[in-house]
């Protein structure tokens, strides 16, 4: 598994879904999740996200500790967006699979 892959895996378990209907998800984040982001330069998540067409829009908000995600469902099924945050390694492997397939994504550039 690449490191990409391993990487947005292990972040998801900072991250739990708050709300979420089709189109768009709430997340909401441990103050641990901000130690991994050290990585990554804001303009490099920025060009990152702006690369999956299927993201409408996003908003962090910092003080509440949340993430909200507009996608568009007919690119991105809400099964997935599910999987992909639930507590089974396995099921958010598939889901992060499936979506990188689904939107033609090579998951060594994510």
């Amino acid at each position: 598994m690449n490191e990409n892959i391993e990487t947005v895996l292990k972040l998801r378990r900072w991250v739990s879904i708050a709300h979420h209907i089709p189109g768009r998800i709430r997340l909401k984040y441990k103050l641990g999740i901000l130690a991994h982001f050290i990585k990554f330069s804001r303009k490099e998540m920025e060009q990152t996200v702006q690369k999956i067409p299927a993201l409408k829009h996003y908003k962090l908000n910092t003080v509440t500790g949340s993430l909200v995600i507009e996608y568009d469902v007919d690119q991105i099924k809400p099964q997935q967006i599910e999987a992909l945050f639930s507590e089974s390694e396995h099921e958010a492997k598939q889901a992060y699979y499936a979506l990188s397939n689904s939107l033609d994504i090579d998951g060594a550039n994510l």
